[in-house]
This record gives structure tokens, sequence and C-alpha cells, in this order.
């Protein structure tokens, strides 16, 4: 990555909130956690722990980065029975159950880790073998703002990568899921529920859906948007709404 242009990244964060006003996407993750209130939760890329101290004080949470940064504030914050694991997430599906880590299915999921679509599919297949019935997953990054910081290769602090890609491939391969994306800067925050354990649909196909995906440009994002996971207000209400109603 270039070095870091406070300049341009505070053009890129005000026009991500003139885009997408309204509660940044950690209140939406909060509004989740007080809303569903699960026993456990499990969180793929920590950085600063942010987002790790969003759920309930009884909940059992897991994250996984391989350098988290977790500031000394943040971390006596954290919920009391938290762990974090200092692998990267393929590392530590190798080596770990979290069914078994949890004491059942993962109940909420939240996939922010490596940018890129054939991680975040990647890491999806790997959490949904652990997925119960109620289960939800949220992905990070499905709105991007600019072809720039929605490339492969990062250039800009302000980034999201191509994991729009993941959002739109869940959409056409399993159209069974429900999924909705909250319009919450900096660049949207996507639900996914209806998930299936014994679903190998994605895994089977993976590497001719990386053939097929790789290539695709911010262009390509947006000639085909109405493909998209539908777009949620940015209201608490609504959130809330969408995640009590039936699926």
């Amino acid at each position: 990555m270039e070095a870091r242009d406070a300049t341009l990244l505070a053009e890129h964060l005000n026009e991500s909130l003139q885009r997408l006003p309204g509660p940044a996407y950690y209140r939406v993750l909060k509004t989740t956690h007080r809303t569903l209130r699960p026993a456990n939760y499990v969180e793929i890329g920590v950085h600063k722990g942010i987002s790790l101290i969003q759920p309930l004080p009884e909940a059992k949470c897991i994250g996984i980065d391989p350098e988290p940064s977790i500031e000394e504030v943040i971390e006596r914050e954290l919920p009391p029975d938290t762990t974090v694991y200092e692998l990267t997430s393929d590392e530590f599906f190798a080596l770990h159950d979290p069914t078994e880590l949890l004491g059942g299915p993962v109940e909420v999921a939240f996939i922010d880790g490596l940018h890129l679509f054939e991680q975040v599919l990647q890491d999806f297949i790997n959490l949904e073998r652990h997925a119960g019935p109620g289960s939800l997953f949220l992905l990070h990054d499905c709105l991007p703002l600019d072809e720039v910081t929605a490339s492969r290769e990062r250039t800009t602090d302000f980034y999201c990568g191509d994991v729009w890609k993941a959002a739109l491939v869940l959409r056409r391969r399993r159209p069974e899921l429900e999924m909705a994306t909250v319009r919450t800067a900096p660049t949207g925050l996507c639900f996914v529920r209806g998930l299936d354990s014994a679903n190998r649909l994605l895994e089977q196909e993976l590497d001719e859906i990386v053939a097929d995906y790789r290539e695709l440009d911010f262009d390509y994002y947006t000639a085909h948007r109405d493909e998209m996971p539908e777009e949620l207000p940015n209201d608490e209400d609504v959130v809330r709404a969408w995640l009590t109603a039936d699926s």
C-alpha cells in the first residue's frame, strides 16, 4: 500500500458518509447483537477490536486475525469469554472446530478479513459448516465506493477490495439464502441467513467461481447492481424488523 494520504482518506470518508448516512457499521453490528442476543459470535478480521466489543457480555466470542492490534482500552471492554486466535482464517479452520469451541453452532459471524472475494467465500464456506438453522452471517464491504478503493490491489488507506463479488456470487449461486445489505458507512454491511451446514455447492464450485469472477471490474458491479442483495435503509427500526422477521 502506498504511504498514507490523510487528505485522500478524509475525502473518501466524507464521500462514504454522504452516500451512506446514519449510524456506522459498528452501531449496526451492536444493534444486531442486542436484537438477536446470540449466545456466541465469531469474527474474522479483528484489527483494533472495535467490532469485537459489540457482543453482549454473556456471549462466548472468537476473534480470528493473524496480526490483531487491539488497543489496551478496547481489550478491557471485550466480553469476558473472548478468545483471539492469532492465525489466518484458513489456519484457524484447519486447526480448530468452532462448534466444539463454542459448545454449539455458530449463531452470529462477521466476515471482515482479507478483502478479496475468494477469501470471503472461503471463510463463508468454512463457517457455514458450523451454522445452525437460525444463524446469521454478516459480510462487510459489499457496497463499494469507487473503482480504485474496490480494486484487488490495495493502493489507498480507505479500502474495501472486491468483496462485492462474494455477495453477487451468493445471490446467484445460492438463491435460497435470504440477504440484505444495510446502507451503512463506510461500505455497507450485508446480512445472510437461511444457512445450511450440509450444503457443499460453493465448495464444489469455488475454483470455477474464482476463474469466472476474478477479472470482473467496478464497471461490472455498476452494470449488475440490480442483482446484488436488496438494500436496507440505515435505520435501527428497519434493521430490527429485518432481523426479527420470519425467514
